[in-house]
């Protein structure tokens, strides 16, 4: 007997699948070029070479950016045809699933939230949240089996995890808003856009229902997002996930059946002798493909990680050596350019692999999960002791001694106050991605057998991988290569590909018409 929220899981998927049956697509309504579209994938990869994002954000982050610059910039409304098409010339759609229903459900979205946005009256900040909402919803409208079976394998994940976890000191209510957040973070690597969307739908539950009360959303709007911000902004929850990294794994292969089976996985899952096979064949690709991935994110993250040294090489680093110190220091400059990228390289090569024990110890898990709803009971401890006190001591002195001894290599190499600088700048941007890259990999592992070297190492690195972190967030939103793109590039180019296109067409018709 499966457990009760994996039954309420499988309900959820068999009723999207009889949706989604019943569902009418008409025609598609795009002219797609050859030249236009390669023109256009070609920027997208330009774009997301100097903005790097992890792969599964890259088609929801681009339908956000052409709603801002057509909905704000352009002040369209009706956006959906043409939303379609940037997406099919981006090769992020393909054109025979771009319908007029499609398209109208498009703009009902936009309409839906430029509705609530007048409601308001809000300001700015609000009014692009909401419109990065839109975006998440269009994004799920455009796979709507897939986000189903996402959304509803993190509900079942929450549901099953909800009662088992405590922190000291923190309400049972905030917990388990945390608890939301931690599943969705581990389960499906949400950032944390895609996260407020859920919240949001969460917080908002009649917001997908057909008679909608924009009036009664917008009387709580602030509130929300409000709760949302706090809830994002939580550490917690970043306590959390690694605790649930054991039942993420389940949960992962849970999801996977339900992807390849969807309504009918009741009958697979209740065979334990099928499903044992099952996760077996499935962790030998998984890991092999997880491998190539690393390498494909670690080499994006590696040209962008390039240029951009490059660029702050020609605009900091070398002026200020030349006009400042009065010569050039060629051997610092070369390694503050080429080791970084370099030592990116070498993190991301690969990660191992899967032993049989560990496996073992992934299908009991999953069994316990399926048919009895057992997990284990985690436990934080949250509160300020004398202990604590000390551990922080020891944390800070920790930090000290690992950027100290770096700023000593560093001198002893000749580099100046600016080099050094960039230097540890980038080793902690550096460092992040790395762990990022690696993490997605390694999450496949329940049973860990770390040497005594790689634990000091790991130890080592905390100091420098939590600055890289805190780099990251802090400086994602002021990336000058991507507000040079997005505000300079890509408005005049876009229009160029749509005016290229529909000159196409009207010349193809015009050929019809001599036949």
């Amino acid at each position: 007997m499966l457990a009760e929220p994996i039954r309420e899981l499988i309900g959820r998927v068999e009723a999207a699948e009889e949706e989604s049956r019943k569902s009418s697509f008409g025609e598609q309504i795009l002219e797609v070029n050859r030249i236009i579209a390669k023109a256009a994938t070609f920027y997208e990869k330009v774009r997301y070479l100097i903005d790097y994002r992890e792969e599964h954000t890259i088609r929801r982050s681009a339908i956000e950016r052409i709603l801002k610059r057509r909905v704000f910039m352009e002040q369209q409304t009706r956006v959906g045809a043409t939303l379609l098409q940037e997406l099919a010339d981006g090769q992020y759609l393909q054109k025979e699933e771009a319908t007029e229903e499609l398209s109208n459900d498009i703009d009902n979205i936009v309409w839906k939230f430029l509705g609530l946005i007048d409601a308001v009256k809000v300001n700015g900040n609000i009014s692009r949240r909401l419109i990065s909402f839109a975006a998440t919803e269009i994004d799920a409208r455009l796979s709507p089996l897939q986000c189903t079976v996402d959304e509803s394998t993190a509900e079942a994940f929450y549901k099953t995890m909800k009662g088992h976890v405590f922190v000291s000191g923190v309400s049972e209510e905030d917990v388990n808003v945390q608890l939301y957040c931690a599943v969705w973070r581990s389960l499906l690597s949400a950032d944390n856009e895609r996260l407020s969307y859920a919240l949001w739908l969460l917080y908002v539950p009649e917001w997908r229902k057909p008679d909608l009360d924009v009036a009664g959303i917008a009387a709580k709007l602030q509130s929300v997002m409000a709760h949302i911000q706090y809830a994002v902004g939580n550490q917690l929850q970043w306590q959390l996930a690694p605790k649930l990294k054991n039942e993420s794994i389940y949960f992962h292969i849970i999801r996977d059946v339900m992807q390849q089976h969807g309504g009918g996985a009741e009958q697979f899952l209740n065979s334990s002798s099928e499903l044992e096979q099952y996760t077996r064949e499935f962790l030998a690709k998984k890991y092999e493909r997880e491998n190539e991935r690393i390498r494909s994110s670690g080499i994006r993250a590696v040209i962008y990680l390039f240029l951009t040294k490059m660029a702050v090489a020609v605009a900091v680093e070398v002026p200020y050596e030349y006009f400042v110190l009065g010569r050039i220091h060629y051997v610092p400059l070369s390694i503050n350019v080429l080791f970084h990228p370099l030592l990116l390289f070498a993190f991301t090569r690969r990660v191992g692999s899967l032993d049989e024990s560990n496996t073992d110890a992934i299908i009991k898990g999953v069994n316990a999960i399926l048919y009895e709803g057992k997990v284990r009971t985690i436990r934080v401890r949250n509160t300020y002791t004398r202990l604590t006190f000390a551990f922080g001591v020891l944390y800070l002195a920790l930090i000290v001694f690992v950027f100290g001894a770096l700023i000593g290599i560093l001198q002893l190499l000749n580099f100046n106050a600016v080099s050094i600088i960039l230097f540890l700048f980038f080793l902690a941007l550096v460092s992040y991605f790395a762990f990022r890259i690696r993490h997605q990999a390694r999450r496949w592992k329940v049973v860990e057998n770390r040497g005594a070297l790689a634990l000091i190492a790991s130890v080592l690195a905390i100091p420098v991988v939590r600055v890289g972190r805190w780099l990251s967030q802090t400086f994602s939103s002021i990336n000058v290569f991507v507000l040079i793109m997005d505000f300079i590039i890509e408005t005049p180019f876009k229009r160029l590909l749509n005016f290229s296109n529909q000159f196409l067409v009207y010349l193809r018709e015009k050929a019809e018409e001599m036949r």
